[in-house]
């Protein structure tokens, strides 16, 4: 098989693999708003193993390049997508172009999901340390005496937890 088609057909298997990440990432959005940890956690393994996956692709996609570079005279970074396109024609030019246009609409998809998890789960911790703070009493004042030496007119809080320092 040519290279530039094998090229395509990993390609072609690595946005799947995408596509298939960007759904779990979506899913992922809903989970982590339902604080379901045990469906998290399964959507993170499943993430794992795409990931394993989409790097062995990579791996296989990286040595057809090099093949496809020596033979064409070019260095494998100079190998992109827009630089097949050129190189192909008919079918597999169209082919690539397609792939081209979905890969880059999942990366951006993928970003945007992305952010949106990251600030739950930012919004989602910073929920928790302000509950500890509550509950532990933290961040109120711990002593009864002021800078000058005098007694502090502060009121001591009090915790939900009782605590020995």
């Amino acid at each position: 098989m040519d290279s530039l088609q094998k090229i395509v057909d990993i390609l072609d298997k690595e946005c799947e693999l995408y596509s298939i990440l960007l759904d779990l990432s979506k899913k992922k959005t809903q989970v982590i708003v339902d604080a379901d940890i045990g469906e998290l956690e399964k959507i993170v393994e499943m993430e794992e193993h795409l990931i394993f996956e989409l790097r062995n692709l990579e791996d296989k996609r990286e040595e057809w390049v090099t093949d496809f570079a020596k033979r064409r005279g070019v260095t494998p970074g100079d190998v992109t997508v827009s630089y097949l396109v050129s190189q192909a024609e008919g079918q597999i030019q169209e082919r690539l172009k397609q792939l081209q246009d979905r890969l880059y609409g999942i990366i951006e998809e993928q970003k945007q999901v992305n952010q949106i998890n990251e600030r739950l789960i930012r919004n989602n911790l910073e929920f928790i340390d302000f509950s500890i703070g509550l509950i532990t009493g933290r961040g109120q004042a711990g002593s009864i005496y002021s800078k000058t030496g005098g007694a502090d007119t502060r009121q001591q809080g009090r915790s939900l937890i009782d605590k020995k320092v």
